[in-house]
């Protein structure tokens, strides 16, 4: 039998996250941020669809470049009403470097700039807020350098919950495809 204090710390957690469910994923709440096209990203744009996030620096000459490639073909092979539906985020994990003008030439250079397709920056303390929540670099021995960033693939529901995390190197396609379409179809049709 669970002790009280116990059951009533993950009810609050539960609650907490319920709350914002239907907001955008929990790592982004009350981050503000924009994309390569200098628009917010926020709960407006996230709300009620599937939402893709994965990190990137435009720097990268190597595991970033091939990711956004693969996703690219990833997106290219979902069915029109999912790829409507579905929102990518590639979060830099540079954000003094990767600015709206940067990321949006990174997406153009990678045949990336599609629509809900966000390559997403902001503020330095709000971009590493969002990474702390990840956990997406590590800094155990240290200040860790951007190249040092996590290559998962991020998948979040239409309520925000965090539904699938995939490695991202290589990137199954195939599998990520089908999560995608099927994600995208349990939830309410826009």
């Amino acid at each position: 039998m669970f002790p009280t204090f116990v059951m009533t710390a993950t009810l609050a957690v539960a609650a907490a996250f319920a709350s914002s469910a239907h907001a955008q994923p929990a790592v982004l709440q009350g981050v503000a941020l924009q994309d390569h096209r200098q628009q917010p990203l926020g709960a407006a744009q996230l709300q009620g669809r599937p939402t893709l996030l994965h990190l990137v620096f435009t720097t990268c000459s190597s595991t970033c470049p091939t990711q956004v490639l693969d996703l690219a073909l990833v997106r290219r092979a979902l069915p029109a009403d999912v790829r409507r539906r579905l929102r990518v985020l590639s979060l830099t994990v540079d954000p003094l470097s990767d600015t709206p003008q940067a990321l949006a030439a990174y997406a153009r250079r990678l045949d990336a700039d599609r629509p809900g397709w966000h390559f997403v920056t902001g503020a330095p303390p709000q971009v590493h807020r969002v990474l702390d929540r990840l956990q997406a670099l590590d800094t155990r021995q240290g200040p860790a350098q951007a190249a040092d960033h996590r290559t998962q693939l991020y998948l979040y529901d239409g309520d925000g919950q965090l539904r699938l995390r995939l490695a991202g190197v290589p990137v199954d396609r195939r599998r990520l495809t089908d999560e995608l379409t099927q994600l995208a179809r349990l939830g309410p049709q826009p």
